[in-house]
This record gives C-alpha cells, sequence and structure tokens, in this order.
C-alpha cells in the first residue's frame, strides 16, 4: 500500500471518527435536553398497541418528541411498545427524550397518579377517577353495587350493600382507560392486603362487632364502625374514645335506646337515598348536603339516621383507613356516651348527659 493512500485512509479514519464523536455529542445532547414542545400534558391517542415506528410517529404529530425514526429505534431497543396496551398515553411536551423512553418503558406514562384520601366515599373516588381520565364515574358506581363483585369481596347482600368502606385509601398509579372492574382491582386488593393484619389483631373485638345491633357480619360491622369514627374526628387520640362512645351506645345497659346519633351517618343518608326531609339531594351529590338539617335529624326515612334508627346504619359511610380501623376494633376503655367538637380538632367526652350538656354549652353555644 502507498503512502498516499495510507494517509488518506488515516485522513479518512480521522473524519469519520470526528463524525462518529460529534454524533454522540449529538445523540447524547438530544437525548438528555428536555424538548421544546408545549409546557404541559399531551393526550395521545393509541387505539390499539403500536409498533415503534407508529408510536414515534404518534408522539411526534401530538408534539411530544422530535426525530421520530431515531426515537422509534430507541424504543424498540427498550421494548417500550409492548407498554402500550391499546390506551391513552398522557405526556408532556417538554420531556427530555430519555425521561419518555423510560416512562413508556415502565408503563408510567400511560398510567396516572390517582390519589383516595382517608374519608372519600364512593362517589367521591368516582369523581377523582373520571376527573382523572381513569374511568367513567358512572360505570363505576354501578361496579361498587354489582352483586358479583359484592359477593367476590364478602359484602353481605342488602338493599344498600355497595363496596362502600372497602375502597382502600392510598395513592395508586392507574392506567389511562381503564375498565371499572381493572380500577376496582387494585383498590380492593389493597384493601385485603393492608387490612388483613388488623382484622387478625383483634379477633376477639371483631367476633363481638358481629354481635352489635343492626350488624350484618363481623368483617361489615367493624367497617361501619370505623367510617364513623373516621367521619368523625381525624384527631389520632381521640379516635378510640369516638369509637369506645358507639361501642357503649351499642352495649351498655344503661344506654338502652342504642342510638348513635352521628350527624356523618345522616348526611351520607342523604347522599346516598335522599328523599324525605333530604329533598332531590342524594344519588351521590356533590356539596348538596354538609351538615344536616333539624328536618334531617328527625327523618325516619332516612336509612342512615341514627338519631330515629337504632343500631348500626345499613353500611359504611365512607372508606376508612387504617388508624380507624383499629380504633373500632380497639375502642378505649371507660364510660364515655358522648362526645361533641372543641372546634380545634379534639373532641370533649362526658359519661352523663349533664355533662354533655354542659360541654355543649361550652364549646358549641358559647357563654350566654
Amino acid at each position: 500500500m502507498s503512502p498516499g493512500v495510507r494517509r488518506g485512509l488515516r485522513t479518512l479514519g480521522g473524519a469519520l471518527g470526528a463524525f462518529l464523536a460529534l454524533s454522540g455529542v449529538f445523540f447524547a445532547v438530544w437525548l438528555l435536553i428536555p424538548h421544546r414542545g408545549p409546557a404541559r400534558e399531551l393526550v395521545v391517542a393509541v387505539p390499539k398497541p403500536l409498533g415503534a415506528g407508529a408510536l414515534g410517529l404518534a408522539l411526534a404529530r401530538a408534539g411530544a418528541i422530535d426525530h421520530p425514526r431515531l426515537f422509534a429505534a430507541l424504543a424498540w431497543a427498550v421494548r417500550a411498545p409492548s407498554r402500550v396496551h391499546g390506551r391513552a398515553l398522557r405526556v408532556r411536551g417538554d420531556r427530555s427524550p430519555l425521561g419518555l423512553l423510560l416512562a413508556l418503558r415502565d408503563g408510567r406514562a400511560g398510567r396516572v397518579r390517582v390519589t383516595v384520601p382517608e374519608g372519600f366515599t364512593r362517589f367521591d373516588v368516582a369523581r377523582r377517577l373520571e376527573e382523572r381520565g381513569v374511568t367513567e364515574a358512572a360505570g363505576f358506581l354501578q361496579r361498587c353495587e354489582a352483586p358479583e363483585a359484592l359477593a367476590r369481596y364478602g359484602v353481605p347482600p342488602g338493599p344498600y350493600a355497595s363496596l362502600e368502606g372497602r375502597l382502600f385509601p392510598d395513592t395508586y398509579l392507574l392506567p389511562y382507560g381503564s375498565t371499572a372492574d381493572e380500577v376496582l382491582a387494585h383498590l380492593l386488593g389493597a384493601w385485603q392486603r393492608r387490612t388483613a393484619a388488623v382484622f387478625r389483631a383483634h379477633p376477639e373485638a371483631l367476633a363481638r362487632s358481629g354481635a352489635l345491633p343492626g350488624a350484618r357480619s363481623p368483617q361489615e360491622a367493624a367497617l361501619v364502625l370505623a367510617s364513623m369514627v373516621e367521619r368523625e374526628t381525624g384527631h389520632g387520640p381521640d379516635r378510640p374514645r369516638v369509637s369506645a362512645v358507639f361501642w357503649n351506645r351499642l352495649t351498655d345497659p344503661l344506654f338502652p335506646q342504642r342510638l348513635l346519633q352521628s350527624d356523618p351517618t345522616v348526611v351520607y343518608g342523604c347522599r346516598v337515598a335522599g328523599g324525605g326531609a333530604c329533598g332531590d339531594r342524594g344519588a351521590g351529590a356533590v356539596g348538596s348536603v354538609t351538615s344536616p338539617t333539624a328536618s334531617m335529624l328527625a327523618d325516619r326515612t332516612n336509612p342512615w339516621n341514627t338519631y330515629r334508627r337504632e343500631g348500626l346504619p345499613p353500611g359504611p359511610i365512607c372508606n376508612p383507613g387504617l388508624a380507624a380501623l383499629t380504633a373500632a376494633l380497639g375502642p378505649s376503655p371507660g364510660g364515655d356516651l358522648y362526645f361533641v367538637a372543641r372546634g380545634d380538632g379534639t373532641s370533649a367526652f362526658a359519661t352523663t348527659l349533664e355533662a354533655h350538656h354542659q360541654n355543649v354549652q361550652r364549646y358549641l353555644r358559647g357563654p350566654r
């Protein structure tokens, strides 16, 4: 090989090396730098599972990426298309290609973070799921009352039976466009896993709860009590005492009426059943009832009116957290029969009606 050829090859090799180095720099910059797209969430329609090329074009058309062919090659390499199951993708237009690739690979681009707080009703959960694009509220609520779903999760049959109380409060990553049954599998699966230890830790209390007036099953009774504790107080130290008030009212011979007299149960009954003193409120109406009126408290037609109906209400009034469930099965000792909110998040308790009236005068009505 002549010296001229060798010099030419060296020159060509150097140029090729420089080109590859520059390409590597370009590639690294492109991969890591945020895309100059809209600084908001973009919805990318994926009506069916797509291959890497079609996925890259769909993302490019939506404004989420540039260079769709390069992105498609990388997406194929990390098997991202296999994570896209014919759902709508929601991605930010200013995300880096690497961040988008990882989200697609892990399935996060097709999922949304949904938080179910303690004390949410099934109506609240349904509304939030629809707002976040996970599933339709109406279909979700319908499945919450489906007989096969109730039987699967041990809900006793009844005119107002639902999965209320079992939609476990937590934060979930849920796929967009899910069916109601798919969402329920996540929420109820979490409920089964997370509450099992609490039920196991309180076998005697669980058994006794099944004998309470109005109980339909031990587990259902515990959930009813837990939901009432959840709605009555958010103050941790007060929860076992609130639970004790309910237990004492249902079991103490000195309190024979067995009336729980809980405002949140009346409100819930208006949301679920409506009619009577509730007027046209009901069917899960949002914000229509915040506290019961005098006529609502006197309404005997409300199945959840614990001022007029003895024993436990027909079912849970919300979805309680573990702390409320633990308090429901572990009431504090003592003879508390009454409590009233102090206005600072805590409650004042009393064992006699006279002492309760004094607390009401002090914390609700004030000095005259």
